[in-house]
């Protein structure tokens, strides 16, 4: 695959990146660095750069979107286009392996896999073009430049904060069909370090995922009679609970092994829910103070 151009937005950045990237642009003819302009106030930061980016790259077949902490192997972004071509859609998500060292890292990142392999049948949702039927991981996100430029691309979704999701949901609104797959044999990631980075970036988005709190409170109290009530029940010596609790780390072990994930977080699960139920109540609380922020920016 040698038709291709790497280009890097340098979006104000206040570390070392725009160096780094330059170092590398001086040894190869198909990296640019382009200067990112000053953020309007409607606009949410990644996805200014991100709309940035592709009106530059506005006369290529694909835009390939990926996190600058994601590690692909070498022929990920050719094995992602091909799977896209063979099933015939407009745009693909490969789910990166989640790496976790940290002990809030296997609580917490296991569940993002999980989510979408046992609440989605994941080839209908790609062929569906219907937006409930949708999952999406903007760590890694591949789409066909004329169907992302016809939905409206980020300039639709400016001012979301899940703009992994909302971008593909736009993109099935105006009729195109993809989603989520697993990509962990071609890319993985680790997102967070420890507890306060893996807060953070969940309370900063984890609120918009349900739209109100009536919705939260459903969630949470569901989560809690599916996942954790069991777990009580067998430490009771309930039987059901027992089986109950055995079915949901069957399903926890099952995500895992198709992901790479850890096998034995699987028993966590109830703390896992417990924990996720934490962040979930703190993003409200935040979001409704108006405290919200990442990297130095206000959401």
């Amino acid at each position: 695959m040698n038709d291709y151009s790497v280009s890097v937005l340098d979006d104000n950045s206040t570390d070392s990146t725009a160096e780094v990237v330059r170092s590398f642009a001086n040894q190869y003819d198909k990296i640019e660095i382009l200067e990112g302009k000053p953020l309007p106030s409607e606009w949410l930061g990644k996805n200014y750069a991100c709309h940035q980016l592709a009106v530059a790259k506005s006369d290529t077949r694909f835009l390939v979107f990926l996190d600058a902490d994601v590690r692909v192997s070498k022929d990920a972004i050719a094995s992602a286009v091909s799977e896209l071509q063979i099933k015939n859609l407009d745009f693909i998500s490969p789910y990166p392996r989640q790496i976790a060292k940290s002990w809030s890292e296997y609580l917490i990142q296991p569940l993002l896999q999980w989510s979408w392999l046992s609440t989605l049948p994941i080839k209908l949702a790609q062929k569906s073009s219907r937006p409930s039927l949708t999952a999406a991981n903007g760590q890694f996100f591949v789409v066909q430049t004329a169907a992302y430029i016809a939905s409206g691309g980020h300039k639709a979704i400016k001012g979301e904060v899940i703009d992994d999701m909302e971008l593909a949901k736009s993109l099935k609104r105006a009729g195109f069909k993809g989603g989520v797959s697993n990509g962990s044999n071609i890319a993985s990631c680790r997102m967070y370090q420890n507890w306060p980075q893996l807060r953070n970036g969940y309370q900063k988005s984890l609120w918009r995922a349900f739209n109100s709190i009536p919705n939260a409170i459903g969630l949470s109290l569901l989560l809690i009679l599916l996942f954790v009530y069991p777990f009580f029940e067998m430490l009771n010596g309930s039987l059901i609970g027992l089986i109950s609790y055995l079915l949901i780390v069957l399903s926890r072990m099952f995500a895992a092994k198709l992901s790479r994930g850890n096998l034995l977080s699987s028993f966590l699960h109830p703390i896992s829910i417990l924990f996720l139920i934490y962040i979930l109540t703190t993003s409200w609380i935040q979001h409704s103070r108006g405290n919200l922020s990442w990297k130095g920016r206000k959401i």
